[in-house]
């Protein structure tokens, strides 16, 4: 994943996130994309990050990619398919105080392509144990979303599938491929920020989507 028409860096934030993303969060070089997280002194929020997105939406289909998540407490590396207008949703997402589990999950919204609808069918939370260190190396992670169901990979191992309706229904509707750093405002999610780790580091690399 690298600078190009396929994916582009995002300058905004949402209102659970400690952190806005900017361009200067991001950095590309020959091993992929860097997001990195640091102090802000002169932002709307106390730290700068980084993420990107697909130029374009995708409806159904296998995304991977070879992640190196960030260490350190108060964070979470994201890798997830999502859309607003009905809000959908389907995450990867890596919380730094807990290196060696991933977090994934599900969110649904009925209704049509602009739809305005940013609650339903929440889903649930599960935490997969990966059986190493996901802020040490570089694993390959994927999402397989087809129309009856989601099947979740980790290094080719199937590690957890979901069907329709179990507990959610499958989102329907195209979906932006996303990366991201982020630092939640919940210390129930992620723990508090530890500044002394700032700044830290999340890499996405060989990206691949097959439609």
């Amino acid at each position: 994943m690298g600078e190009s028409p396929v994916f582009r860096g995002l300058v905004e934030t949402f209102p659970g996130n400690l952190a806005a993303f900017t361009q200067q969060g991001i950095m590309y070089n020959k091993q992929g994309t860097n997001l990195i997280i640091d102090r802000e002194h002169h932002g709307p929020r106390p730290y700068r990050s980084g993420a990107v997105a697909s130029a374009q939406p995708f409806t159904y289909g296998r995304f991977e990619a070879e992640i190196r998540a960030a260490e350190g407490s108060g964070l979470v590396t994201g890798f997830f398919l999502h859309r607003d207008s009905p809000r959908q949703e389907i995450d990867i997402e890596f919380v730094g105080s807990e290196p060696r589990r991933m977090l994934i999950n599900v969110f649904f919204n009925p209704g049509d392509v602009g739809t305005a609808m940013g609650f339903g069918y929440r889903g649930a939370p599960w935490s997969i144990d990966l059986g190493f260190d996901a802020s040490a190396s570089y694993h390959r992670y994927s999402i397989d979303w087809q129309p009856d169901r989601i099947t979740w990979m980790v290094d080719g191992r199937v590690v957890h599938e979901r069907v329709s309706w179990d507990p959610t229904p499958i989102p329907h509707l195209p979906m932006y491929l996303h990366a991201n750093l982020w630092a939640p405002r919940s210390e129930e999610l992620a723990g508090r920020i530890d500044e002394r780790e700032l700044p830290s580091s999340a890499s996405f690399r060989s990206v691949v989507v097959y439609e």
